[in-house]
């Protein structure tokens, strides 16, 4: 019976503790960096800083093509694993708002880019050490 009570008790104590780490959010603060091909442009270096503030985050986006230089980023959401928030480009004739969603993969976050005129790209980021 004392056995069958330790066991209980020892089960009960590992749902606790690994609910309570495969709760936690992971954290995204540093800089991010990776690659996207940005059509009639090509391949385009992306720099993402992400800070945390409390329960969100706030950064800025910046790319080799001198697109968005420190644009700070809009509408910043993380939830479940996946990071979307908005930032803003300018194209050389105008201002164009830009959506961003990345997901938690490992080490990577892994997700595209899209424009109101309907252009998408991919983009894989890894953390900067």
């Amino acid at each position: 019976m004392k056995k069958l009570i330790f066991m209980l008790l020892l089960a009960a104590a590992l749902v606790f503790c690994l609910g309570t780490l495969f709760g936690q959010e992971t954290d995204l603060s540093g800089t991010w960096e990776g690659t996207t091909y940005v059509p009639d442009a090509g391949d385009d270096q992306i720099t993402l800083v992400l800070r945390k503030d409390g329960e969100t985050y706030s950064g800025t986006l910046s790319d080799s093509m001198g697109l968005a230089v420190e644009s700070k980023l809009e509408n910043v959401q993380f939830k479940e694993g996946i990071l979307k928030a908005e930032f803003v480009i300018f194209n050389g004739d105008d201002y164009v708002r830009i959506s961003l969603t990345l997901k938690v993969s490992g080490e990577m976050l892994v997700g595209h880019w899209a424009d109101p005129g309907g252009e998408t790209g991919t983009l894989e980021m890894k953390r900067k050490e």
